[in-house]
């Protein structure tokens, strides 16, 4: 018989309001898509039928997307889905390759502490201007980036615990 192919390290199944939370994001971010699609229509109408353009529909869509990536992220990394590179830790015995898992989210969680500690530094003096085109102060654009970023630290640590618990339950 041949041997069995190495699995991944992966959490059990999430908190329910973490799930609930993540998935609601998600159905945000597939609704800012929609809206995107929506206002491209529009503005290629607008500038082959009335030959003007839509600086608002154009801002709106810058924005919706970054949104929808920021928006989208805590499902990903809550279901493991995020991007990860693991041809090589799959490979590995069974402690290395938790280890890696231990270090790959301590990764993530360290790289999101450092993104909110700069969004907090760049918002306290950018919090009161305004988008050019909406005048929509940057706090309601970059504030929501700020909290998936906080989501995503707590995905971090809950998947670290939840993978040790299962461990040494397993042992």
């Amino acid at each position: 018989m041949a041997d069995a192919l190495p699995q991944p390290i992966t959490a059990p199944a999430p908190p329910r309001a973490l799930d609930l939370l993540t998935r609601g994001l998600f159905a945000v971010a597939t609704g800012l898509l929609l809206l995107i699609t929506a206002l491209i229509v529009a503005q290629v109408v607008a500038r082959n039928v009335w030959n003007t353009g839509l600086p608002r529909a154009e801002e709106i869509t810058r924005y919706a997307g970054v949104l929808a990536v920021y928006f989208t992220a805590p499902l990903l990394a809550l279901s493991g889905q995020h991007v990860a590179v693991d041809v090589f830790t799959n490979l590995l015995p069974r402690v290395p390759k938790l280890a890696c898992f231990v270090l790959a989210e301590l990764s993530m969680l360290a790289f999101s502490a450092l993104t909110i500690w700069g969004g907090w530094l760049y918002l306290k003096r950018a919090w009161k201007f305004k988008t050019p085109a909406l005048g929509i102060q940057n706090i309601w654009l970059f504030g929501p980036v700020v909290i998936c970023f906080a989501i995503l630290i707590v995905i971090a640590l809950w998947r670290i615990w939840a993978v040790l618990r299962a461990e040494r339950a397993g042992k």
